[in-house]
């Protein structure tokens, strides 16, 4: 095995062992996680080098190579492609089971006087979203509805640790069982939040206006692609009456990376203004998609401002990057964003775009004026 799988193997690790972490993995048992987050963490680790093979390839040999150290077992069925990858992965446990100390009740808010009952029984990782949600409750917050992910950041995000939640934006993603979280209509009238499911993808998107991932806003030259499903709708419905853009797209975060190549120039689509979420993996995606796509890909720079200006930076599963890397990963940015976004990456935070939320984009004008 080569020292270079051996440190992206290790990394990848790292990023699956955080993701299930933040989660609610307490590591006493296996966990099982799909490829698509396999993929995620490891577009997170993953720096290309020119030698490299294909990322199907490295992901594979590195699967293998923590299946070698008995940290991980692959699901027999795979994705059956050329270079094929099993469709689930487990985590080995890796810590004893302990018995903990039931912290003292919190004072419940009167929509979570319920929760006492199952208090004592609830586990750490359920205790500390129960008593996020019901912080956010106590102080009294604005009664507007967005965006289920937009809520789950800011609960989190301000009444939740860097340790417990590694990204607070997901904290919630995979909690659909026991009190509350079993009962997902409940959870969103107590959240103030409505679900914004992943738009629907379409193998012809740009023949498919009216579905799929990309939407017409307009009859403009611009695309605009965002990294997250959240954030595209709530870009998507809050458009100024004028502007320049014709789509709004969802770039299905790494997967942006293959599909601009379907992107040809025409008049319909002249540009593409991407946004993401200011880490290595979303700073990542735009350079690499901009060095293969056929028309440019730019940053949304209104959208970025206004992260960089109100979003609030994290410190979970990322880990820093060298001055090079966050050099090579900035240039994409315009000249004014570059420190602040390098700052960012050797120091191991990250900042969510969820941050520009629908109660922002509504509120303000500057992130559209570069639009125009």
């Amino acid at each position: 095995m080569s020292g270079r799988i051996e440190d992206l193997a290790a990394q990848l690790y790292e990023q699956l062992l955080a993701t299930a972490c933040a989660n609610g993995w307490l590591r006493t048992t296996g966990r099982t996680v799909g490829i698509d987050t396999v993929r995620t963490c490891f577009a997170r680790a993953y720096t290309p080098r020119s030698a490299d093979p294909d990322r199907s390839t490295m992901i594979r040999d590195c699967l293998q190579a923590l299946a070698a150290q008995r940290l991980i077992t692959c699901s027999a069925k795979t994705d059956q492609e050329k270079v094929a990858l099993p469709l689930k992965v487990t985590l080995a446990a890796v810590a004893a089971k302990k018995t903990s100390t039931v912290p003292p009740q919190p004072h419940w808010h009167r929509e979570l006087f319920d929760l006492a009952a199952v208090w004592a029984t609830a586990g750490n990782a359920r205790r500390q979203r129960y008593q996020a949600i019901n912080r956010w409750l106590l102080s009294d917050p604005d009664q507007i509805t967005v965006p289920f992910r937009e809520r789950a950041l800011e609960i989190f995000a301000t009444y939740g640790t860097e340790t417990d939640f590694a990204f607070p934006e997901k904290a919630l993603d995979d909690w659909k069982t026991g009190p509350l979280f079993g009962d997902q209509d409940r959870l969103l009238a107590v959240m103030r939040a409505i679900p914004r499911p992943p738009p629907l993808l379409s193998h012809q998107p740009l023949d498919e206006l009216d579905a799929g991932q990309l939407r017409r806003v307009g009859d403009g030259s611009l695309l605009i692609v965002v990294e997250n499903s959240a954030t595209w709708w709530s870009i998507v419905e809050n458009m100024p009456p004028t502007h320049n853009v014709g789509h709004v797209a969802w770039g299905l975060g790494a997967s942006f990376i293959a599909s601009v190549r379907a992107i040809e120039a025409n008049q319909e689509i002249t540009e593409i203004r991407y946004f993401g979420d200011l880490d290595r993996s979303g700073l990542f995606i735009p350079t690499d998609a901009a060095a293969k796509a056929h028309i440019p890909v730019v940053p949304a720079i209104g959208l970025y401002t206004d992260l960089l200006a109100i979003g609030k930076s994290w410190r979970g599963a990322e880990k820093p990057c060298t001055d090079a890397t966050a050099h090579e990963l900035t240039r994409w940015l315009p000249a004014e964003h570059r420190d602040a976004a390098a700052d960012l990456l050797t120091s191991g935070r990250r900042i969510a775009q969820e941050w520009v939320g629908t109660r922002h984009l509504a509120r303000t004008q500057n992130w559209h004026n570069d639009l125009r």
